[in-house]
């Protein structure tokens, strides 16, 4: 069977960004998720140029809403090709997330006041987190990105991400990140965002894992502060097996 932190890691990205990367998707979603298998030193960091993220991170404290579609692409040693699905994910502050990997949807991450749940519609089964359980996932501290938005000021972002390389071209803005986390470093080798300063928007989030995989979101038609049906937070379980996902 699939650990439920694996599931996770599928279906966000995080996330999310929640994100932000993800919520973490946030990835905080976006977030969520992840490590450098290297270390740096503070004096490198320092000596980057981070206004483009200080930038970034202002833009954020005015964003309540946001929705986008994604085309995520997952990469695996073993594959020659790699896999590429296409989803929708809606954020509203504070706290509440959505994603939809594939049409109709194979895998949905939700997460409200009630918790977060894990869904396989065909399957129809659940899996149900609380922020605790969250937390004690292995790894899963990492996922904080998928929180929205991703810190509530630059202050934070630093006590959560060692920023390891910046680059700026144009109105984009790419960086490379190590999270703090030591468990979401015996996880992640790396995790890279591309984004626009002047607007907050998240171009793409991208997760290299020490067993070489890679999972890449890329974010299209996004619009934020738009008016967003509440019924999109809400899930119908009736039929579902619903079960705790401490395990």
């Amino acid at each position: 069977m699939i650990k439920s932190e694996a599931r996770l890691t599928g279906i966000l990205v995080a996330t999310v960004g929640g994100p932000w990367l993800c919520s973490g998707m946030i990835l905080r979603f976006f977030l969520v998720l992840v490590a450098v298998g290297m270390a740096v030193s503070d004096c490198a960091a320092e000596a980057l140029d981070v206004r483009p993220i200080k930038r970034w991170m202002a833009q954020q404290g005015a964003v309540r809403t946001l929705s986008a579609d994604f085309v995520q692409t997952r990469s695996f040693r073993a594959l020659k090709s790699p896999l590429a699905n296409k989803g929708r994910m809606w954020l509203s502050a504070p706290g509440k997330m959505r994603w939809e990997l594939g049409d109709p949807a194979k895998a949905i991450a939700l997460k409200t006041e009630e918790g977060f749940f894990l869904i396989e519609p065909a399957k129809r089964r659940a899996e149900k987190f609380s922020g605790d359980q969250l937390e004690k996932q292995s790894g899963m501290r990492g996922m904080a990105m998928m929180e929205f938005p991703m810190a509530r000021d630059f202050a934070e972002f630093e006590r959560t991400f060692e920023v390891l390389s910046l680059t700026s071209a144009g109105d984009r803005c790419d960086v490379a990140l190590l999270p703090r986390d030591q468990q979401a470093r015996k996880m992640m080798k790396r995790i890279a965002l591309a984004f626009r300063p002047a607007t907050g928007e998240l171009i793409e989030f991208e997760m290299e894992f020490k067993d070489g995989s890679k999972l890449r979101n890329e974010f299209l038609n996004v619009q934020t502060n738009g008016k967003i049906d509440p019924a999109v937070f809400d899930y119908d379980f009736t039929g579902y097996k619903v079960r705790d996902g401490k395990n």
